[in-house]
């Protein structure tokens, strides 16, 4: 039995019978012994073993778990065309920047288009940082009228298209399709909503077109920040593309644990009833420790800073409100009910508190049916939630996931724009989550935003708005909490908080280490450690990334 000791200047466990220690001893991929160096030592007096010393100067913490992102979408959108306001990471670490205005959006896109044959696709627009004006048929008309041109939205839940890509998909004045905004003649103006937008996009097939790329793409994005597990939502989990994923992610050099979460909406539209339930059964049986299914996926409505998100009263402030349910409490009792009944467990999409109530009634229904322990469903964002919905979830064993990421990039937007200032406030409450004794877990939803866990922890502590605003202060979170809800807390949400997230005897050797510990120092600092590199299963993946690169 081969055993190697990772020694450091500290390794923070979040084990409560061992909170720290220097040193941790790694043997089949799972953690030996942990404390001390002289305890750690001691423990193997009778064994012979390595002393690895390459962290002697750094901090090691538990793997950090991205609980809610797109790792697939992350790593293949990475190849399209960049539209967003704010800067954005690459995987070969260079940055993408961001355009300022529509004029830089159109150029870009320009830029694209005069190199391309084929389709253009961009990604990242917001009309929330251009005064709300969104794209228009006519302005992607600039672009070209010899491609097709469609960008689609940050939010992930809108897409725009020019004319040539709407007459090419039949899209016309006839089309009557919920999502599809008309002018007032009734007109397409280019803007298309949530399921609307597979009338000018075929995402599966945008996805796919090099599966193997995006997943190594998608993987180093999270490498890089410290990621060592991670969930992929909403995921077509079948075909080519699907079948790519899972024989790269288990490759041995592949630097993520993923777990996936099949999306039930999307599939059922290829699949029988019957058909989809089998095939689920059978993803459930196949997994390994590095690829595995996860919750299926349901999504309730849109988002908030595109409109779509499902509001109680007074709904958005602007009294615009294009809010609306994908999913009704009827709809999600009919698609979980089986799939509960047979163990399966769900995380459901809602973003508004309107939107959040419907699930959790959907949910009490389905519990009331067919009573289970420990099931775990939960919600996903659930940026709205008040303290009332968090005692309901108490009572109901639903974990959250909290989208902490939003304060910052949009919280100004909330409090000035959407919602107002006394609902932005409550945003991602997850002080108050943890005060109902709610599981938490804290997710940058990447690619709607950049993934990077110690950001995140950095606005569920802090809780700053891009301006500077303190959105919520009630709702802070100290260090110690945020860094259990990326560790922990996503575990458990993953039910898999026996096998990860702290580091203990007998669980995966999985490590993310940093320059500094994220307890001590000051907590405007956090977002500012750097990550130098991540273990999984006591194998350290920076000197992988360093063999690709070199080639």
């Amino acid at each position: 039995m081969s055993i190697v000791v990772f020694r450091a200047r500290e390794v923070v466990t979040l084990d409560r019978s061992c909170p720290h220690g220097e040193a941790v001893a790694v043997s089949e991929g799972r953690v030996l012994h942990v404390g001390t160096r002289a305890e750690v030592a001691e423990a193997l007096r009778d064994q012979q073993f390595h002393e690895d010393d390459r962290y002697l100067d750094h901090v090691i913490v538990p793997g950090f778990i991205e609980a809610h992102g797109h790792l697939f979408s992350d790593g293949a959108l990475g190849q399209l065309v960049w539209t967003g306001y704010d800067d954005r990471p690459r995987p070969d670490a260079t940055v993408a920047s961001g355009c300022r205005s529509l004029d830089e959006v159109i150029a870009r896109l320009r830029e694209h288009a005069s190199s391309s044959d084929s389709l253009v696709v961009g990604y990242g627009f917001d009309p929330v940082f251009h005064d709300g004006r969104s794209l228009r048929r006519e302005d992607l008309d600039q672009v070209s009228t010899t491609h097709g041109v469609v960008v689609v939205n940050a939010s992930g839940h809108l897409a725009y298209a020019n004319s040539l890509q709407m007459h090419r998909c039949d899209v016309t004045a006839l089309t009557d399709v919920a999502g599809v905004i008309k002018d007032a003649e009734g007109v397409p103006t280019g803007e298309f909503h949530e399921t609307a937008m597979a009338l000018v996009l075929d995402a599966q097939s945008v996805m796919a077109s090099d599966p193997q790329r995006a997943v190594r793409d998608g993987g180093e994005l999270l490498r890089q920040v410290g990621v060592t597990s991670a969930s992929d939502m909403a995921l077509f989990a079948a075909g080519d593309a699907f079948e790519t994923y899972a024989r790269v992610v288990n490759e041995q050099d592949f630097p993520v644990r993923v777990f996936y979460s099949p999306s039930l909406g999307d599939m059922a539209r290829r699949f029988s009833d019957a058909d989809l339930f089998d095939h689920f059964v059978a993803l459930r049986e196949r997994r390994t420790e590095k690829f595995a299914m996860g919750p299926i996926k349901l999504i309730a409505d849109g988002s908030i800073q595109g409109f779509t998100g499902k509001l109680k009263w007074p709904g958005y402030c602007a009294g615009e409100d294009h809010g609306f349910l994908i999913l009704d409490e009827d709809d999600i009792v009919t698609r979980m009910q089986p799939y509960h009944d047979a163990g399966f467990q769900f995380a459901i999409h809602t973003n508004g508190d309107g939107a959040t109530e419907v699930a959790l009634r959907a949910i009490g229904r389905v519990l009331a049916r067919s009573p289970r322990l420990d099931h775990r469903h939960r919600l996903e964002h659930c940026q709205m939630a008040t303290r009332a919905m968090f005692r309901t979830m108490a009572t109901l064993g639903v974990a959250v996931n909290l989208f902490s990421n939003h304060i910052f990039y949009w919280g100004d937007i909330h409090r000035t724009k959407t919602m107002g200032p006394d609902k932005a406030r409550r945003m991602d409450a997850a002080r108050s989550a943890l005060g109902e004794d709610v599981v938490i877990s804290l997710h940058s939803d990447h690619p709607v935003t950049p993934v990077n866990p110690l950001f995140t922890m950095w606005c569920a502590v802090n809780r700053l708005t891009r301006s500077g605003h303190l959105l919520g202060a009630e709702e802070r979170l100290t260090p110690l909490e945020a860094l259990e809800a990326v560790t922990l807390g996503s575990a458990f949400l993953l039910h898999r908080d026996d096998e990860m997230g702290s580091i203990e005897v007998g669980k995966l050797a999985d490590f993310t280490v940093l320059s500094e510990n994220p307890l001590r120092v000051d907590p405007l600092r956090i977002k500012d450690i750097e990550v130098i590199d991540t273990v999984l299963g006591g194998e350290p993946m920076g000197e992988v990334s360093q063999r690709s690169t070199d080639g």
